[in-house]
Formats: structure tokens, sequence, C-alpha cells
């Protein structure tokens, strides 16, 4: 079976990108089950850098094909903020309500409330780096959504049409199937099924 490292600890995100790759035969390894200690400074200004320097830190101290992905929220109205800083919105010591609540705060007077998630995912080994890009659009409601029990970050705050409630009223499963990163991961998996890796 092919191995692939993922630069990430994260259950949530192990648990998607292997349902998914997990299809090609593919077995996804993380830095705790590699038995590596893993840390990449996220120094970049853009969802790919972030993405390679993940990818490619991770590669140099396993040697093994690595992919890393970065993700965040993008407003239309605040010119694609918060985007490559969506975790670190509004400085440190806030958690994932503290964020999406700022959000909400800095829309107040906005009309245009059109948003999208973005993904990328970075593919490194000895000889290639690639980049996959994945978005879903949305609009930010006017009100957090307390009552939803699903998802994580700003899905409070992101209402999604076509289902037409926001993602924190959407089970996992369904939300996958829809999701920025599911569709950053299917330009990846289309590469892996002809790459030799």
């Amino acid at each position: 079976m092919k191995r692939l490292a993922l630069a990430t600890n994260n259950a949530h995100k192990v648990r998607e990108v292997s349902s998914i790759l997990s299809e090609l035969g593919v077995l996804i390894l993380t830095p705790k089950e590699l038995n590596v200690d893993f840390h990449a400074e996220e120094t970049g200004t853009t969802f790919s850098e972030n993405a390679l320097i993940k990818a490619r830190e991770l590669y140099r101290i396993t040697s093994l094909p690595s992919i890393a992905d970065d993700s965040g929220i993008c407003v239309a109205a605040l010119n694609g903020e918060p985007g490559v800083y969506s975790a670190r919105f509004g400085g440190e010591g806030r958690n994932d309500r503290d964020r999406a609540l700022l959000l909400l705060e800095k829309l107040r007077a906005e009309v245009d409330r059109n948003a999208h998630y973005a993904c990328v995912i970075a593919y490194v080994d000895g000889n290639t780096e690639k980049t996959f890009e994945g978005k879903c659009e949305g609009v930010i409601s006017e009100e957090y959504d307390s009552e939803g029990k699903y998802g994580f970050g700003y899905d409070p705050v992101f209402f999604y049409p076509p289902f037409g409630k926001p993602f924190s009223q959407v089970p996992e499963e369904k939300k996958n199937s829809v999701s920025h990163r599911k569709k950053a991961l299917d330009g990846l998996s289309t590469f892996l099924e002809s790459y030799s890796f």
C-alpha cells in the first residue's frame, strides 16, 4: 500500500482525508504516527504558500511523499479577509466563537455578505510539487447560530444556500460532500491516480 504523510494531527482532517484517499489504496500517516516532531511556521501570505511550507517540511523530516492543507474563510466585503489569517483573526486569545462574533461585528453595516471557504492542498515529494484548490461559496449570516451541533470554526455564521442552513446545522458527512477541502482533495485524488509515487 502506498503511504502519504499528512501534515496535521487534527483528527477531523485526518478522518476526512483518509476516507477519500483510502479508495486509491493510500495509507495516511500523521506526524504522531510517524513519531516525528513536526512544526512548520506558516509565514506565507497565501493558502498555497502555507500549504507548501508545511508539506515541504514534513517531507524533509520523513522522506515520505507529503501533503498539507491550508484553509480559511474569505469575505468579499472585507477584501478577502480574514483569509490565511482566519485562525488568528482578531489576535491571540480568541476562540472559534470569538472570531466568528468578531466577523459578524465587522459586517454589521454591510449589505454584501458573500463569502467562501477556501482550501489549498499541497503535495511534495523528491521530484514534484503540486497544489490543488477548492472553494465553497456561501454568505455570512446576520446572527451566530447557537443551536447547531456540527462543524467548527466559522461554520455557525457560514450560511450555505443550497442546503438552506448554516454549516453548523449540517452533519459532517453531508458537509464534506460539498466542502472546500473535499474539492481540493478531489483534485489531489485525480493527480494521484495517474502519478507514481
